[in-house]
């Protein structure tokens, strides 16, 4: 669950596709409004289609529902590849009495991190996005 640049990279097709709503929306449109490879693009696109964010028809890309009812969460988990945010390391000595402790410290605050992290992003709407576009 890492934040990468995928989930900005998302975001930004997820607005493309709102925003140019009467226009054809393709691969190689997103790709060039983002800078982007258009095989990058492409799999971005995938991603969201499988996660049941966007349809794709010979007449491009659309919303596969309203913008209202789309999450950054719903957006950031279409392309994240990973389940947690913080990963542990592991290998330290459980006589030593920092490491025989540190997952036990850290675990439930990096758990209750991380829910405060989806929480905060199931707050925002891609409408709401759409509305700081102007």
């Amino acid at each position: 669950m890492q934040v990468g640049i995928k989930f900005s990279l998302a975001v930004h097709i997820m607005l493309c596709v709102a925003y140019f709503r009467e226009e054809k929306v393709t691969g190689d449109f997103v790709a060039a409004s983002s800078g982007i490879n258009p095989a990058i693009a492409r799999k971005l696109i995938s991603q969201l289609k499988n996660a049941a964010l966007v349809l794709t028809t010979v007449g491009g890309i659309t919303l596969a529902r309203d913008a209202r009812l789309i999450t950054l969460l719903d957006i950031y988990e279409a392309v994240s590849e990973e389940d947690a945010m913080f990963r542990m390391h592991k290998g330290s000595p459980s006589a030593c009495p920092v490491g025989g402790k540190i997952e036990a410290v850290l675990a439930p605050r990096f758990a209750c991190i991380q829910n405060d992290f989806k929480k905060s992003l199931s707050d925002v709407s891609l409408a709401d996005l759409l509305s700081d576009l102007g």
